[in-house]
């Protein structure tokens, strides 16, 4: 094994988008789904009118990993997806074969202690991410060229393990969502007849804030911080915060408590606007977010109201002026709201739901371990 600086392992690629006629996908960091791209985030965009950061162009081959601290999203670009547009947010890197494989590559890449050192070097004011210079400072150990496919095989079958986990947990939410059309139908065309209400008739709408950064005794460790990351992932409940604000942050800050749904609604990609998450514990948050209090209607049906009312959220936001669904936009928004008991009856069945889903999340983590003690004999 020897030790690399992790640039001289890989070509970083990547090129800006060079005009085209007609549609293409854009994948934002927002529309990975850890290693595989989620096609509800994705959005047609021409070249006129994409969003600023929908500028790198990629070939079959590459590894985009996102820039963006404590983040571990991965994608292997194909002959298909190579067609797509991506987000600048994304780094784009090709491995240097004579001293590492395409999959041993992909895997350093998802590793721990890649990703710890990723976070290490990342550098920003407000949105950290790593940059070209911060990527020259990780230093990464290779196996031998002539052990690394059989390294690679194995690591694959650890990543089998964890993508059959995965597979029951979409699987458990394809459940949820068809049991809400069940009871409630689709709650754009509201094809029930629901009685219909402005969204901030029913629930106090929060927007977020920061504390000033100008002021460092602002952080600290009193109380978690949420931006848009802990929201744009796949899980019903926020992810922890990589940051937290002080006792004199929170004099200062906008929270809510447990029970409430946070929604992004400032993004630099429309695929991300409308994402939500449960907050099952007191959270402080920024100005990106708005909050959703219910007042007398179940936090899981108002979760899942949003999740599926997504195309709706969005159709109200003009990207080529700017990405933002404002408080007063998404109060404005008409929503269905069956009676409270069928909404506890829904509620109930999601609990239920999560009970299996966490059964599923601990073969999971059981299966991550096998992959990451790997990783620590072949990279440690």
């Amino acid at each position: 094994m020897r030790k690399y600086a992790f640039t001289d392992c890989v070509d970083l690629v990547g090129s800006a988008v060079g005009k085209f006629e007609g549609m293409k996908k854009y994948v934002s960091t927002g529309a990975l789904d850890y290693d595989r791209i989620d096609f509800s985030q994705v959005e047609d965009v021409d070249y006129e009118s994409k969003p600023s950061r929908a500028n790198l162009s990629v070939n079959a081959g590459d590894i985009l990993f996102a820039k963006m601290q404590g983040t571990k999203k991965t994608l292997v670009l194909d002959l298909k997806t190579q067609e797509y547009v991506y987000s600048t947010g994304f780094c784009a890197v090709r491995a240097k074969e004579n001293i590492i494989n395409r999959r041993c590559l992909y895997h350093l890449i998802t590793g721990k202690d890649f990703l710890a050192q990723k976070d290490k070097n990342c550098s920003g004011a407000t949105q950290r991410a790593i940059t070209n210079k911060g990527l020259e400072k990780i230093v990464v150990s290779i196996p031998k060229i002539s052990e690394q496919k059989e390294i690679a095989k194995r690591l694959d079958l650890a990543d089998g393990a964890a993508l059959k986990c995965q597979q029951i947990l979409r699987k458990l939410d394809e459940l949820v969502r068809a049991r809400f059309v069940e009871m409630f139908g689709d709650p754009i065309e509201n094809p029930m007849g629901w009685d219909k209400s402005p969204l901030g008739k029913r629930c106090n709408i929060i927007t977020g804030n920061t504390p000033p950064r100008a002021d460092a005794e602002n952080y600290g460790t009193f109380l978690e911080w949420i931006k848009s990351d802990n929201i744009n992932t796949p899980d019903t409940y926020l992810t922890v915060a990589e940051e937290y604000l002080s006792q004199k942050g929170f004099e200062k800050c906008r929270y809510v408590e447990s029970g409430s749904v946070l929604m992004t609604c400032i993004a630099g990609s429309i695929g991300c606007i409308g994402n939500v998450a449960v907050a099952d514990r007191r959270v402080a948050f920024n100005q990106q977010i708005n909050a959703i209090v219910p007042s007398n209607d179940e936090t899981l049906y108002i979760f899942w109201l949003m999740q599926l009312s997504k195309p709706y959220i969005q159709s109200m936001i003009n990207m080529a002026l700017k990405g933002i669904l404002s408080k007063g936009q998404l109060s404005a928004l008409e929503f269905p709201f069956p009676p409270l008991p069928r909404q506890t009856e829904f509620a109930n069945f999601v609990r239920d739901m999560d009970k299996s889903k966490l059964a599923a999340k601990k073969c999971l983590e059981k299966a991550e371990y096998l992959k990451d003690a790997l990783m620590q004999e072949y990279f440690g």
